[in-house]
C-alpha cells in the first residue's frame, strides 16, 4: 500500500502513527552519541529535515517517553542497535521557529520568551514532580487546563522573570537534578534572526549582539552545562552569523561540516529511490523509478556540506513537494516553479544579495552564472561575518552557503575546472537546476523586457519533439533591443546563455537536462581545449578600421565599387543566417574545454548543443562585418565539432549543433553539420 507525504508534519510520533512515509535516519543517533560533544551545533538550510532529527533525539532519549520510544522505533535501525544512553535523559526542548519576525525587536524578544515558556510547560507536563510549589498552591482542583493556565500566568509574570536568562536560570534552579542529567534541544535557534538580517542588518545586530538578552540566555545554559546539570545541548539552525554575534564560545563541537553528519538531513540517491517506491504508483506513472530519481537529483540535489563527504543529498521539502505534484498528474513531470511553493527563497536570495557590496555582488553573480567556482573560507560555517556593514565577496559566499543557495564542490568537480578558474581552498557552486534558474532570473531582472519576453514565449516546447528552433529565434530577435550593455564578449556570451537556458527551463517542463559550461571529457579525462589554434583567439578584425561610416542603400546613393562589395557581403550574411536587427554587443574571448550549453532531451526527441558568440556594436563596413561574422561562425563550428567528441555527448542520439551569435546589432542563428 502506498504511503502519503507528511506535508507540514514534522512530529515523529504523528508520522509513524498515521503511517506517513518515513526515511530512517536513526543511525545518526548512534553517531551523535559516539561524538560525545557537550554542546553540538548542526546547521542546515531551511526545510532540510533538522526538526525531524530533534524529534528523534527527544523520543529516543527522554525518560518519560521510553515506552513510546520502543513502539515508535520498531523497524528502525536504532531498534536493533540500541545505545548506552537510550531513555536516560530528562529532555527540555525549545523550538524558536514559530516566532513572529515581522515586528520590532521588543516584539521578537517577547516571542522568544513565549516559546521558552511553551518548552518549559511541555517539560513539566511530562515531569509533574518538578511543578513549582508557588503554582501548585494556586490550583484548587485536579484540572489539567487550570494547571496549564496557572503555569502560563506564573512564567509570564515579567516582575518575576523580566528576561529570558532570568527565566531559564530560575527554572533550572528549581530542578532537583543531581544524579540524573538534562538534555537540552534547541531547534532553529536563529530562525527569528534570519529574516531580520535580510531586511534590517542594524536591527539584527541590536537583537543578537553579545551581552544582549538572547546572548545571556545561552550563557546561562552554558553555565549549567559546565556545572554538570545539563549533560548535553543539541542546537539546530541556519546561519552561523547569530552564533558569532550572540552565542560566541557557546558551542563546543560544530557537526555541520563533519563528513559523518553530511547525510543526516536531506535525501541521498538511495533514500530518494526508497521515497519514490513508497509513495508513487508506477502502474499509473509514465516515468520509471530511475527517471524520476534523476530528475529530482538534477533539480533538488547536489548538496555537499563537507568537502570530503562521499555523497550529495537532495533538498527534503522540495523532493516531497515534487512527489505531491507528480501524484496529481502522473503523465507530466512537475514544472520548476520558483514561486509556487518556495517563493520565499527567491525573495530572501534577492535580499541577501543586497547585503553584499555592489562590486562584490556583480562579481559573485557573474562567477556563479558562468559556473566559475567561488572562493570560501576553509571552515565556512565558523566564519565570523559582520552583520552591521555590507558584506564582502567571501562573506557573501559564506552567507549564501548557509542559506542553502550554494554547496561545497568535491575534489573531482574542481579537477574538471580549468586552472585559471580554480581558486585555492574550499570552493562552492550552485547546487542544482532549481537554484541555477533562480540565480539566472535574478541576474536577468536587470533587463525587465527580457523577462516579459520569456513569459510570453511558451511555444518553445516544440523543440522537444522536432528540430524546430524558430520560436527560440523569434524570442531572441524580440529581446535583442533589451540586451545587456557590455563591451566584454565573455559577459555577452554568458548573457545569451542565461537567456536561452532560462527560457528552456521556463517553458519545457523538465523536457531537457540543461548543462551550461559543460566540462568536456574525452576518453575519461577532462580536456582544457576547444579545438581552436592559438591564433584563433585573436580579434578577427584587429587589422581593420572600426570607425568607418556605415554605407547607405542602393536606393539612397550611387554605389561605389566598395559599396557594391558591401551589398554583396550583406546578402551573403542574410543567406547564411537570416536574422533580425537589435542593439548592443562585444570582443572575442573563449573558455576552453567547456561547451556553452548542452540540452539533452529527457524523452525521445532531438537534443541540442549550442555555441554562443558575441561582438560589440561597432560602425563598420559590410565587408568587415562579413569577415567578423564568418570568422566567429567558423570558430564556433570548430568548437562544436570538438565538443561532440565528449564521452557522453557522442552517445546522444539525434543531436543538433547550433551557433547563436549576436554581432553588430543582429542575431545570427544557424545549425551546423
Amino acid at each position: 500500500m502506498l504511503k502519503s507525504i507528511p506535508h507540514s508534519f514534522t512530529v515523529f510520533k504523528t508520522i509513524i502513527e498515521r503511517d506517513y512515509v518515513f526515511i530512517d535516519k536513526t543511525r545518526f543517533l548512534e553517531v551523535y552519541e559516539e561524538s560525545g560533544a557537550s554542546v553540538s551545533l548542526f546547521l542546515r538550510p531551511r526545510r532540510f529535515g533538522k526538526t525531524m532529527f530533534t524529534e528523534l533525539l527527544r523520543y529516543y532519549y527522554d525518560k518519560a517517553l521510553e515506552s513510546e520510544s520502543d513502539r515508535l522505533f520498531q523497524g528502525c535501525y536504532i531498534a536493533t542497535h540500541p545505545t548506552p544512553l537510550k531513555s536516560s535523559f530528562y529532555v527540555l526542548q525549545f523550538d524558536f521557529s514559530g516566532i513572529d519576525r515581522s515586528g520590532s525587536n521588543e516584539t521578537i524578544l517577547d516571542g522568544f520568551m513565549i516559546n521558552m515558556i511553551v518548552g518549559i510547560m511541555d517539560f513539566l507536563s511530562r515531569y509533574p514532580e518538578f511543578l513549582p510549589a508557588d503554582v501548585m498552591q494556586t490550583v484548587t482542583e485536579d484540572n489539567p487546563k487550570m494547571l496549564m493556565d496557572a503555569l502560563s500566568r506564573y512564567y509570564r509574570n515579567k516582575e518575576l522573570f523580566p528576561t529570558p536568562s532570568l527565566l531559564i536560570n530560575q527554572f533550572l534552579c528549581t530542578l532537583p537534578l543531581r544524579s540524573s542529567k538534562l538534555l537540552v534541544i534547541i531547534d532553529e535557534y536563529d530562525n527569528f534572526a534570519n529574516d531580520v538580517l535580510s531586511r534590517d542588518p542594524k536591527a539584527f545586530g541590536d537583537l543578537a549582539r553579545k551581552g544582549g538578552a538572547v546572548s545571556a540566555f545561552y550563557q546561562v545554559l552554558r553555565s549549567w552545562n559546565q556545572k554538570g546539570i545539563i549533560d548535553r545541548i543539541f542546537v539546530t539552525g541556519v546561519l552561523p552569523v547569530t552564533m558569532d554575534t550572540g552565542i560566541s564560545g557557546f558551542v563546543s563541537q560544530n557537526l555541520s561540516t563533519d563528513p559523518r553528519f553530511n547525510e543526516l538531513a536531506g535525501f541521498t540517491d538511495d533514500e530518494v529511490m526508497e521515497l519514490l517506491r513508497q509513495t508513487v504508483d508506477f502502474e499509473k506513472c509514465r516515468y520509471s523509478l530511475e527517471e524520476l530519481r534523476d530528475v529530482m537529483k538534477r533539480r533538488y540535489g547536489g548538496y555537499r556540506f563537507a568537502e570530503y563527504a562521499e555523497r550529495t543529498v537532495c533538498h527534503t521539502a522540495m523532493c516531497l513537494n515534487f512527489i505531491n505534484e507528480l501524484k496529481q498528474d502522473y503523465d507530466t513531470v512537475p514544472d520548476i516553479n520558483l514561486f509556487a511553493n518556495f517563493g520565499a527563497d527567491y525573495t530572501r536570495l534577492s535580499e541577501f544579495l543586497d547585503l553584499i557590496n555592489d562590486r562584490s555582488r556583480r562579481e559573485l553573480l557573474r562567477d556563479l552564472n558562468n559556473h566559475v567556482p567561488v572562493k570560501a573560507y576553509a571552515d565556512i560555517v565558523d566564519r565570523q561575518t559582520s552583520a552591521y556593514d555590507t558584506l564582502s565577496y567571501v562573506d557573501g559566499v559564506s552567507l549564501l552557503f548557509s542559506m542553502g543557495y550554494l554547496t561545497v564542490m568535491s575534489r573531482e568537480e574542481l579537477e574538471a575546472t580549468p586552472e585559471r578558474y580554480r581558486p585555492e581552498g574550499t570552493c562552492l557552486r550552485i547546487p542544482n537546476e532549481y537554484f541555477e534558474e533562480m540565480f539566472s532570473r535574478i541576474q536577468l531582472e536587470k533587463s525587465p523586457d527580457m523577462l516579459r519576453s520569456l513569459e510570453r514565449f511558451r511555444n518553445l516546447n516544440v523543440m522537444s519533439d522536432t528540430n524546430d528552433i524558430s520560436a527560440l529565434a523569434a524570442m531572441l530577435h524580440e529581446i535583442a533591443g533589451a540586451f545587456i550593455q557590455t563591451d566584454n564578449s565573455k559577459e555577452g556570451e554568458t548573457q545569451i546563455g542565461l537567456v536561452v537556458c532560462t527560457a528552456l527551463n521556463h517553458a519545457m517542463n523538465g523536457r531537457f537536462l540543461l548543462r551550461r559550461e559543460y566540462p568536456v571529457k574525452i576518453d575519461g579525462k577532462f580536456v582544457f581545449e576547444d579545438g581552436l589554434d592559438e591564433d584563433e583567439y585573436e580579434d578577427p578584425v584587429s587589422d581593420a578600421p572600426e570607425n568607418e561610416s556605415t554605407p547607405g542603400t542602393a536606393q539612397d546613393q550611387d554605389l561605389s565599387e566598395e559599396d557594391l562589395e558591401d551589398a554583396r557581403a550583406a546578402r551573403i550574411l542574410e543567406e547564411m543566417f537570416g536574422g533580425s536587427a537589435g542593439t548592443k554587443t562585444a570582443l572575442l574571448d573563449t573558455t576552453r574545454g567547456r561547451a556553452d550549453l548542452l540540452a539533452t532531451n529527457t524523452g525521445k526527441g532531438p537534443s541540442y548543443i549550442f555555441e554562443f558568440k558575441y561582438r560589440r556594436n561597432g560602425r563598420v563596413r559590410e565587408t568587415t562585418r562579413l569577415k567578423v561574422v564568418r570568422t566567429l561562425y567558423e570558430r564556433a563550428v570548430k568548437q562544436l565539432n570538438f565538443y561532440v567528441r565528449d564521452d557522453k555527448i557522442r552517445a546522444i542520439p539525434d543531436l543538433h549543433k547550433y551557433v547563436i551569435m549576436y554581432a553588430y546589432g543582429r542575431f545570427y542563428i544557424r545549425e551546423t553539420e
